[in-house]
């Protein structure tokens, strides 16, 4: 294995969809929801063709929360994994937890259970060459924690880079989409 490649999962492969009743940005909560970013199954299959294994790790606490049931999320899940695919880049595994944040899981992001569960999966891969791959804080945190590579998603936004100051904890690289950060990586491999 070249490395390994942990993803969150919404806003990174798929799009949050807008709660109508909360007026909230969400994760999907049923499959029908489910709608990649652009340019996601190509950039899995960029990873898998170049030797990453790939794994998504994530929270998902809408069932905890009652907003639907698990049943239900596993299904979105398998839906995302159908779409992400397509290409035929392979995610290897999922580490998702369901809990919220009231729960005080240690798989929770961003506490770290689910990323060691993953490291634990690829114990001869190098912590240097692990990427974690996410939009939202808890995502750089974990990875963080763990001395692993990070990459925030997302455009370079004031408040999104003073919330990473202030909590001390700047991603490793910043990527407005995971098809760019496919294209720095890979590009960085053929330098070498």
């Amino acid at each position: 294995m070249q490395g390994l490649i942990l993803l969150d999962r919404d806003g990174v492969l798929n799009r949050l969809v807008i709660d109508a009743e909360q007026g909230t940005i969400d994760s999907p909560l049923s499959p029908d929801q489910v709608v990649l970013l652009p340019g996601v199954p190509q950039a899995l299959n960029s990873f898998s063709q170049a030797g990453y294994a790939i794994c998504i790790i994530s929270n998902q606490p809408a069932a905890a929360k009652g907003k639907t049931t698990r049943e239900n999320l596993e299904r979105t899940h398998d839906r995302v994994l159908e779409l992400a695919q397509s290409a035929g880049g392979k995610i290897d595994a999922s580490y998702i937890c369901f809990h919220k944040s009231e729960d005080g899981c240690p798989c929770r992001k961003p506490r770290t259970g689910l990323l060691e569960e993953a490291l634990r999966r690829y114990p001869d891969i190098q912590r240097s060459n692990t990427w974690v791959i996410g939009d939202g804080i808890t995502d750089i945190q974990a990875g963080a924690a763990l001395d692993l590579q990070t990459v925030y998603l997302g455009p370079k936004k004031s408040d999104a880079h003073r919330i990473f100051v202030e909590s001390q904890c700047l991603p490793s690289l910043w990527e407005e989409n995971l098809a760019n950060f496919t294209n720095h990586l890979l590009n960085k491999e053929k330098i070498h």
